[in-house]
């Protein structure tokens, strides 16, 4: 969930976790963001959303290359 909001998301779909788990779940989602979050340093969502999304060199607007890179740098950078 979060190398999505670090590249620019405001929406992560959860609905098939939800499905399988119950809505409960929605709970060990949100309490599990807020520990990586807390482990990282981060104080809201508003820090996390899109500090990895940057346009590829060249293009003048956000690209679904860009996000693309930026969910695969995130995942690889912050999961540690």
């Amino acid at each position: 969930m979060a190398a999505y909001l670090l590249a620019g998301a405001d929406v992560v779909m959860t609905t098939s976790s939800l499905l399988r788990h119950g809505p409960a779940h929605a709970r060990v989602l949100r309490d599990g963001l807020e520990a990586w979050m807390e482990r990282k340093g981060f104080t809201s969502l508003s820090e996390v959303r899109g500090l990895l999304a940057k346009a590829p060199e060249g293009e003048p607007t956000y690209s679904r290359t860009g996000y693309l890179s930026a969910v695969e740098q995130a995942t690889y950078v912050y999961s540690r």
